[in-house]
């Protein structure tokens, strides 16, 4: 009897799905409107993801370095299925980036996306062979297709950085605010002492006396090769770096030809170094010298990237207890300004192979598109809803990492945005120790402050003839640095800096002379700075 029940069932059940399959092929006036959740159309027009490989530097961080494999870590994962991508990332060491780069380009091997470094734009030496080449896409056609939310949400300045010959060549990660490093000061000593904040440069050598007297080993921090210990210079606008060249009657020359202000500079250097307000050892301090006292709480001023105050906080608290750090406007000079060299726009950069077919770029850069709207900054800077976030009425609240694991896989999420503004995050920063002091300083010090002066991309190729004479982004040239050292130390005459700079000259500075003052009366890859003394 039972068999019969449950034959005959299935008989109606076939005859009904049948029936419903034939009402299915009738004309739409015939046909019922379907239900939400009857959707089978739908489901089958869903594109499958958007395969693709991309390369990118590790940035030294250990957050990155450290992972297994990259592309099974649970952030990757959760982008490319809010994406409807599947990427490959390729990691690039960060000590052999740009070596690793050029392997690429000489044997042919490139991913569908290559990450660049800062500094890598298309005019650059690094990039510039490739771009001409054909190696990567132009994007303007594609960025205004699929790009409209990049082309609104990154500044015009920092397009202006990755355009060559007229054509948009990478997407930036940029820069809101270019005066990344700070000067902090130990608030607490401040305190002890009676005393204000330096707001001037000759407001400087009275406070570091001051903390001598209270027993700090080193009042102001210094580390080898003037590394972030140079707001002397930049008070003084004589930082000896290759974005600080300026005009000087018909020629383009470096900034240390202003011998007056650079007498100056070292002047005050040698008074610290004379009377003990910096260490003996000053040019050979190394950074991993100079953290070591800086978190012991034996430095009592020094500069450091604007977003690692409360970092530094903490360091400082665990050997003092009622240690505080300050952020600063750097202590200004004859001119009324200071501060420290300032960056470029734009930070690292996403180029695509040329040989993407047209679908694939545009859903590539679809993917970056969706990285500047209001769910992905969600997403980047908080994670994912219910795990380490919740919501309430549009109000977040976070839960911070409380210990290694979870800050590394904070950094990891953090690393995988790649466009957005790289100065800081208004979002997450509040919530760091020190964090609302963090974000006044980006928002109301640090814009204030900070030299500009003119450089060129890509760099001059007289650099290479004379590497001696080359300087770096934040380093003198070796052949500067030498007769700086030697003129604290007092080994040289500070009195004969003019000598120094007439045998830079000779040395084979004339013809970098030569070559900066034709570029920039031919506007070849100049960029103006305000500080080039250009009228």
């Amino acid at each position: 009897m039972k068999k019969g029940i449950t034959s005959l069932l299935c008989i109606m059940l076939l005859t009904s799905v049948l029936a419903a399959c034939g009402a299915s092929n009738k004309g739409a006036e015939n046909s019922p409107t379907p239900d939400k959740t009857d959707k089978p159309a739908e489901t089958e027009t869903i594109a499958k993801p958007t395969k693709f490989s991309i390369a990118r530097g590790t940035l030294a961080l250990k957050a990155v370095e450290s992972v297994e494999d990259i592309n099974k870590d649970k952030w990757v994962l959760e982008l490319e299925k809010r994406t409807n991508t599947d990427m490959d990332i390729q990691l690039l060491p960060h000590k052999d980036f740009k070596q690793k780069v050029s392997l690429m380009f000489a044997g042919g091997d490139l991913p569908d996306v290559l990450v660049a470094y800062q500094s890598m734009t298309p005019s650059s030496k690094d990039m510039k062979g490739a771009v001409e080449a054909g190696i990567f896409m132009p994007l303007d056609d594609i960025l205004k297709s699929h790009g409209q939310n990049l082309l609104n949400a990154i500044p015009k300045e920092a397009w202006d950085e990755v355009t060559s010959e007229g054509k948009i060549y990478s997407i930036p990660q940029y820069l809101s605010v270019q005066s990344r490093r700070a000067t902090f000061v130990r608030a607490d000593l401040l305190e002890k002492a009676g005393l204000q904040a330096p707001k001037t440069i000759d407001d400087l050598l009275p406070m570091l006396r001051e903390f001598k007297k209270l027993g700090i080993e080193q009042p102001f921090g210094f580390r080898e090769n003037f590394k972030y210990a140079d707001f002397v210079l930049g008070a003084y606008d004589v930082l000896p770096y290759s974005t600080m060249y300026e005009k000087q009657g018909d020629q383009i020359v470096p900034k240390f030809f202003d011998s007056e202000n650079m007498m100056k500079a070292l002047e005050m250097y040698k008074t610290m170094y004379d009377e003990g307000l910096m260490a003996k050892d000053f040019a050979t301090i190394t950074g991993a010298m100079w953290t070591k006292s800086r978190d012991a709480g034996n430095l009592g001023i020094y500069n450091a990237n604007a977003n690692q105050l409360g970092i530094y906080q903490s360091e400082l608290s665990n050997s003092i207890a009622d240690g505080k750090l300050e952020m600063i406007a750097s202590p200004t000079g004859p001119d009324g300004k200071g501060g420290m060299m300032l960056y470029n726009t734009t930070l690292e950069q996403a180029y695509l192979n040329a040989k993407l077919d047209k679908t694939k770029a545009e859903a590539i850069i679809s993917y970056f598109d969706y990285m500047v709207s209001e769910e992905a900054t969600t997403f980047f800077t908080f994670g994912t809803e219910g795990e380490t976030y919740t919501s309430d009425n549009g109000k977040v609240t976070y839960k911070v990492p409380a210990d290694e694991n979870e800050r590394y896989s904070e950094q990891r999420r953090d690393w995988l945005w790649i466009a957005k503004d790289g100065a800081f995050n208004k979002d997450r920063l509040p919530l760091e120790p020190k964090g609302e002091e963090m974000l006044a300083g980006f928002e109301s010090v640090l814009p204030n402050e900070g030299r500009a002066g003119m450089f060129f991309d890509p760099e001059l190729d007289s650099y290479t003839q004379y590497p001696d004479l080359a300087p770096k982004f934040d380093e003198p040239s070796k052949f500067i640095l030498e007769h700086m050292v030697k003129m604290i130390y007092g080994d040289e005459q500070i009195s004969d800096w003019p000598k120094v700079v007439e045998s830079w000259k000779t040395s084979g500075g004339n013809e970098i002379i030569k070559e900066a003052t034709e570029r920039f009366n031919n506007n070849v890859g100049v960029i103006v700075g305000p500080d080039a003394n250009i009228q």
